[in-house]
């Protein structure tokens, strides 16, 4: 039991630390220096600057902000994931303050995020030349499909529920 304690300390640490996106990171993020690799770098992972989509500035509220999909060498995928983020909100993974900003930028993009069902999977979809590397050209995972920017209304409404009770 301590050694899961100390791994979920651990995790959760990581996870608030490096997967946490917000405006005052994202601008923290358009000023890294690259190629730092000692235990005194600030940019741990060594992302580019020039690998922030166009989108992000105009996506990202002053009063929000939320875990993001993934973080490799280099880059990061910036995408929001409606699952991830409300999961980390109910399993206590997200901080009081990182919970209520997820809300708030729910609330601040709610055009862009709910569709004709409950909240799309992942804001925005991929597509063209980016789509084709990333899926393999899978039929499913065309724009605004079911992987791609869709909408899982049988999860989401469960999250929106419990999510509305939580915060």
């Amino acid at each position: 039991m301590e050694r899961i304690v100390k791994r979920l300390h651990a995790l959760s640490y990581h996870m608030r630390s490096y997967f946490w996106l917000d405006l005052k990171q994202l601008n923290d993020i358009y000023r890294y220096k690259t190629e730092e690799y000692s235990h005194t770098a600030v940019n741990k992972f060594n992302v580019m600057p020039d690998s922030l989509p166009e989108w992000i500035f105009d996506f990202m509220p002053s009063r929000g902000g939320y875990f993001i999909g993934n973080v490799s060498p280099a880059r990061m995928d910036f995408r929001w994931f409606c699952l991830g983020n409300c999961v980390a909100i109910l399993s206590s993974l997200a901080t009081p303050e990182q919970s209520t900003a997820i809300m708030d930028l729910i609330e601040a993009r709610w055009e862009e995020l709910v569709g004709e069902m409950p909240l799309k999977v992942c804001y925005p979809a991929i597509e063209s030349h980016e789509w084709k590397i990333i899926t393999g050209c899978d039929p499913k995972n065309t724009r605004w499909s079911y992987h791609n920017g869709g909408s899982w209304p049988g999860n989401n409404l469960f999250l929106v529920f419990h999510l509305r009770n939580k915060v």
